[in-house]
């Protein structure tokens, strides 16, 4: 499993130019990710909304984050999603 430090810029790229909000909006939250501390809680969507210019729905970030933690980059145990 890659850690925030170890998600590539080939991946984040590919999942920028995919042209999938979830999948850009996690680009961006995993470049976020690298070099946060371990337990950091992310902050709020529209961070991430206002950096991108995207207004996407809540469930849209939901798979955004779920997608990094499938990869390993964040964690969440029924609380805030958090740098793994």
């Amino acid at each position: 499993m890659p850690t925030p430090s170890q998600l590539t810029d080939a991946r984040l790229s590919s999942w920028r130019a995919s042209g999938k909000t979830y999948q850009i909006i996690a680009a961006e939250i995993g470049e976020w990710a690298r070099g946060k501390e371990r337990g950091t809680v992310l902050p709020d969507n529209a961070v991430f909304g206002r950096q991108l210019g995207i207004d996407a729905s809540p469930s849209t970030y939901k798979r955004a984050k779920m997608l990094l933690v499938a990869q390993g980059v964040l964690s969440t145990s029924d609380g805030p999603f958090q740098v793994a």
